[in-house]
């Protein structure tokens, strides 16, 4: 009964939830409820589900005033018409928001809306100014709940019945009929709304439900039985909850380190794994430790191409997490997202998930409507995290989100340093590490390195040695636009190294090598080429008799998972690829991979490695054939300065690959003679990035700059 409650005289929204603590109580408790209010949602029946089911087990009428959606012209038609003109105005205008609101909501609660009116519980009045009061609208805001007793509670504020109405700032005075001095308060606020239900108020004409509208409502029910039960205490009509715990997933112990230290950072931190370790995998699962202490969370995850949202929210649902896809395969996903991510503001659902492309997070699309997020309530999983310290994309990484924690095998940008240093301070900077020289054996498996050194012909040379006359002009120049030349030559002099003719003789010769030792046993074969080469080779390496595929950026996201799928069962015996195999694709069936074409920049070698090292059935060691360009012996006498750096363009990846291979001393005798020729020696031992710190000041290696 109302008596029981414990009510407060005033509510106000920054101190309680006026819904939970107020409004569903007294529904809970109530007969009859009266209201009169400005506007009204079916989405309010979303919160309210919980009192508009006490008051059906108590049998009981809600009736509500409001004001209809009237446009300007609408208004002046129903304001200054007769009384069947208003009639037929408000009855095309009811129907017109009736369209609006069945489009808008999701079924269970349009059915729920539908039954509720089907069965009598719920009742609409509609309020609209009389001739001579000007053009104001029904506006009040206020309500009255009659319990079986004879008590009666109102209250009285600025609340509309919407979803919307519950997030605004708000507030209720609240009278009780029980307490002395507060009686003729209540009385009047329920007389108010009697006298305004039975059109009895000067001020606005109040108009029934016409016939038609109240049939085409009832005509939206989904169910043969209405979604709510007089002898339960819950609403069955459900809202699925996009996030939900299971039992954690096995990990492996440096994911559990992972984890730990992200924590002890504050949870914020990147995870520096290499790839083919668990990203992943440690990412969920710590979003689920944090999930598991009872936080309400919006997960939101960004991931750097198309095809890897459909590969994370494969992996979300191996976690029992449903996910909304915000990319171009879902165009309705802002106004889904704003839908989810109010019911999570009012309680409706507990946890969200979102996937989205770091393009599209950039967008200012994107943030109008992820910056309504409370921020308390934010996790970010931030997948390839190196990819949105560009300029460019740097919009998506909001300043609401709470946790975060980004992903990333080479999480430094070869030649952006700023970029590097926004990452870093927007994530609190690298919280663990774990290279592929601990992975191995462990989560990778081991691997055969073999150097294979190819030259130049000569039509190749000659125009390498040109483009690298030109650059050295242009760099005694260091103007802006010598700057945007020198790129461009860079990056024709790379293409020149990349689509070695050479390349190509000697991979036909190694592959026609391996046929003949293994015949049709000859499977997962993984070939890297530049771009433009692939169809050249596609065709040479068919010619040998191998059932093979191209793997790039033409080829649709699903032709994509076909041909991978295809690849592992051994049906496809090899495939030919560019770039787009770089990042976030699982190829862990390959067993040999032939690097043809590569740049200086490790994110993108670094990342190949991982991906053909990545465990499999019945896979124990891979080999990787790298196509080496360096200059031809009849130049060893000269020395050239050209030559030199052809060398040091080849050998931070060699030295990379070298140091972590199987069979690390045999790959450097590979290759001694001719860096010892040169006085080259000392670049063996030479890293990628402790070459970067060398020439970040140059454009010796800017070739691959984003």
């Amino acid at each position: 009964m109302l008596k029981k409650l414990n009510l407060l005289q005033v509510y106000d929204s920054s101190e309680q939830s006026i819904m939970q603590d107020l409004v569903i109580p007294l529904l809970c408790e109530t007969t009859e409820y009266w209201r009169g209010v400005g506007y009204f949602s079916s989405g309010w029946l979303k919160v309210a589900a919980q009192g508009l089911v006490g008051l059906i087990k108590n049998k009981g009428k809600a009736k509500i005033v409001c004001s209809p959606i009237l446009s300007e012209n609408d208004w002046d038609a129903i304001v200054n018409g007769t009384e069947e003109t208003q009639l037929n105005m408000l009855n095309r205008c009811l129907e017109s928001n009736l369209d609006q609101i069945a489009a808008a909501l999701e079924n269970d609660t349009l059915n729920c809306l539908s039954w509720l009116i089907h069965d009598g519980y719920l009742e609409f009045r509609f309020a609209v100014i009389r001739n001579g009061w000007g053009n104001g609208d029904y506006h009040d805001k206020v309500a009255v709940f009659h319990d079986s007793e004879g008590s009666t509670v109102a209250i009285h504020g600025s609340f509309n019945d919407s979803i919307h109405g519950t997030i605004n700032g708000e507030a209720f005075s609240v009278f009780q009929s029980w307490i002395g001095g507060q009686e003729k308060y209540v009385e009047n606020h329920s007389l108010r709304l009697k006298n305004l239900w039975s059109n009895i108020n000067r001020q606005f004409k109040v108009f029934p439900t016409p016939a038609a509208i109240k049939e085409k409502i009832i005509r939206l029910r989904t169910t043969a039985e209405p979604p709510y039960s007089t002898s339960n205490n819950k609403v069955n009509y459900e809202h699925k909850e996009l996030v939900a715990t299971k039992e954690f997933k096995p990990l492996w112990p440096h994911q559990k380190e992972a984890i730990t230290l992200w924590q002890e950072a504050g949870c914020r931190g990147i995870l520096e794994m290499a790839t083919g370790t668990g990203k992943t995998v440690t990412a969920l699962s710590a979003f689920q430790k944090i999930l598991a202490t009872g936080e309400k969370l919006a997960l939101v995850i960004l991931v750097p191409y198309l095809h890897l949202v459909d590969q994370w929210r494969v992996e979300c649902e191996s976690f029992n997490i449903a996910v909304v896809e915000c990319s171009s395969n879902n165009p309705g996903w802002p106004s889904t997202s704003r839908s989810l991510i109010t019911d999570f503001k009012t309680g409706i659902l507990n946890n969200i998930c979102f996937i989205a492309t770091h393009d599209t997070a950039a967008t200012a699309r994107f943030s109008s409507v992820f910056m309504r997020l409370p921020a308390k309530n934010t996790f970010l999983i931030a997948d390839e995290v190196h990819g949105l310290g560009a300029a460019k994309r740097q919009g998506a990484l909001l300043p609401i989100f709470r946790y975060r924690l980004g992903l990333s095998a080479t999480p430094d940008r070869w030649f952006d340093d700023e970029g590097t240093d926004y990452l870093k301070e927007f994530f609190s900077g690298i919280c663990f590490s774990y290279p592929l020289a601990k992975a191995i054996g462990k989560s990778l498996v081991p691997y055969i390195y073999k150097p294979i050194i190819v030259h130049l012909n000569d039509e190749e040379l000659s125009n390498y040695e040109a483009l690298t006359t030109k650059i050295s002009y242009l760099s005694a120049n260091k103007s802006n636009s010598n700057f945007e030349q020198i790129k461009i030559l860079l990056r024709q002099r790379a293409h020149i190294i990349a689509s070695a003719s050479a390349k190509k003789r000697v991979l036909y010769t190694l592959l026609k090598e391996r046929i003949a030792k293994i015949g049709r046993d000859f499977k997962h074969a993984l070939v890297y080429c530049a771009p433009g080469t692939h169809k050249t080779i596609l065709e040479e390496v068919s010619s040998l008799g191998l059932i093979c595929h191209e793997f790039v950026h033409t080829v649709g996201l699903k032709d994509r998972q076909s041909i991978l799928h295809r690849f592992d069962c051994g049906d496809y015996q090899t495939i030919i690829a560019v770039k787009c195999l770089d990042e976030g694709v699982d190829i862990p069936s390959t067993r040999t991979a032939y690097i043809l074409a590569s740049s200086t920049n490790p994110r993108e070698f670094v990342q190949r490695r991982g991906r053909i090292l990545r465990k499999a059935e019945n896979k124990v060691l891979a080999e990787i054939y790298d196509f080496l360009v360096f200059p031809a012996q009849e130049t060893f006498i000269q020395k050239r300065d050209v030559d030199k750096g052809m060398i040091r363009r080849e050998m931070p990846r060699f030295s990379e690959f070298a140091e972590a291979a199987e069979n690390t001393f045999d790959a450097r005798n590979a290759v001694f003679d001719v860096l010892d020729n040169y006085g080259l020696v000392h670049l063996l031992d030479k890293k990628p990035w402790d070459v970067y710190q060398e020439l970040k000041d140059t454009l010796e290696l800017k070739e691959s700059m984003d």
